[in-house]
């Protein structure tokens, strides 16, 4: 499926947020369950994920203030967007994710490539120019 099965604010927002089906899936669990404080071996033992990699998807999604962290021990996490249009990009990302999952799947995975495209075309470009100065 193309990119045009996502709506482009739901791109906007995985293209600034989300780089990993594993942050996909803690961000949406949270979301599901908002009143639910939840620390990273919680999450690790939910979605089957080592706990290390919880909980750095939990740090940099609190960085990006789409969860708030609460300062116990062990840390606490809970859904909490900054912004009303965080929430709401959050969930069409939730709907369009219920209906289009291999897209939205897609979509993320397509994105490291896209950057390393651009990293590589950079040098080529760079390389080309060189050799037409000599």
């Amino acid at each position: 499926m193309s990119d045009a099965a996502i709506p482009p604010r739901v791109q906007r927002f995985i293209a600034t947020h989300i780089d990993s089906i594993e942050k996909l899936e803690i961000l949406l669990l949270l979301r599901a369950h908002t009143s639910r404080e939840w620390t990273a071996k919680a999450v690790s033992l939910e979605l089957r994920i080592t706990e290390a990699s919880a909980v750095a998807r939990l740090k940099d999604l609190s960085a990006r203030r789409l969860l708030m962290e609460f300062e116990t021990s062990p840390p606490t996490y809970r859904y909490h967007p900054a912004t009303v249009e965080d929430a709401q990009d959050i969930a069409e990302l939730q709907a369009t994710y219920s209906l289009r999952r291999v897209s939205v799947i897609s979509f993320i995975f397509s994105k490291p490539l896209d950057r390393v495209r651009g990293f590589a075309d950079a040098f080529r470009l760079k390389r080309d120019k060189d050799e037409g100065d000599g």
